[in-house]
């Protein structure tokens, strides 16, 4: 049977089995005016709002933050970890709408299944913290980025980065929050697709060639790719990555395009 992966930008990925629909991290971009259309911002929301199962993989502001803005007024299940769970009952969200999840949870939709494994966050390094601190981009929005950098001491992610792997009619695809694996984990291997994040580092391509090898996924697609809340972020090109990979085909996820995993 088939399974769908449409991606609406940063880590918000949608799959959709044979008899279910989950929603991963849907953020709805913190954008300069006039970035983007305010149809297309309106479009992702519905989109959004749609969904009634909602998992997150971790508790930074671009996984979490529109959490509040979207579901405070509709019927939905959120599964998070701790950290994010604390995040959201803070700002006065509902407690009736958050499930609490933690690694090796097995969690059942119908007869579609996911498996919580314990990730990582991939840790910045230094030729991406000088990109970013020498950027024209960052001084000329400074207030704004100033402002993205208070926001993310309010979105901590507090090493609780997991790992998610569906599986529905014995074809699975594995979805990373954040470009790095726990050390200490026996991730499976061999899965149809993995969903991996292509941001975080100035040598990311060969960061995640490394995940990539030790993972030995059938294929592999792209997300996180974009600049979804600058000046902090940035647009990465992945081009070159996907056609160096020979061995494992590998293409970008574009956003609001749907893939099927056969």
């Amino acid at each position: 049977m088939l399974m769908n992966v449409t991606w609406y930008g940063t880590a918000s990925i949608l799959i959709e089995t044979e008899d279910a629909s989950l929603l991963f991290d849907p953020y709805m971009k913190y954008l300069p005016k006039n970035v983007e259309s305010s149809e297309v911002k309106q479009q992702r929301q519905m989109i959004f709002q749609k969904q009634n199962h909602i998992l997150i993989t971790h508790g930074h502001l671009d996984h979490l933050s529109s959490i509040n803005e979207l579901y405070h007024d509709i019927n939905c299940q959120i599964y998070l970890t701790k950290t994010p769970y604390h995040t959201l009952s803070s700002q006065g969200f509902s407690k009736d709408k958050l499930y609490l999840i933690k690694p090796n949870d097995i969690l059942k939709f119908n007869h579609t299944t996911v498996k919580v494994y314990q990730g990582k966050h991939i840790q910045f390094d230094k030729g991406m913290v000088k990109e970013l601190l020498l950027s024209k981009q960052t001084w000329l929005q400074l207030p704004r980025a100033l402002h993205l950098c208070f926001m993310n001491f309010q979105y901590k992610e507090n090493g609780e980065t997991l790992f998610y792997e569906i599986e529905s009619n014995e074809k699975r695809i594995q979805l990373m929050g954040s470009a790095d694996l726990d050390d200490n984990v026996d991730y499976p291997i061999n899965s149809d697709a993995l969903i991996l994040p292509h941001q975080g580092r100035s040598d990311i391509d060969q960061h995640n060639q490394r995940v990539i090898n030790m993972l030995k996924p059938k294929r592999v697609l792209l997300d996180h790719y974009d600049n979804a809340f600058p000046p902090i972020s940035s647009d990465v090109e992945v081009d070159d990555f996907c056609n160096k990979m020979k061995k494992v085909p590998t293409e970008k996820l574009i956003e609001g395009k749907t893939i099927t995993i056969t």
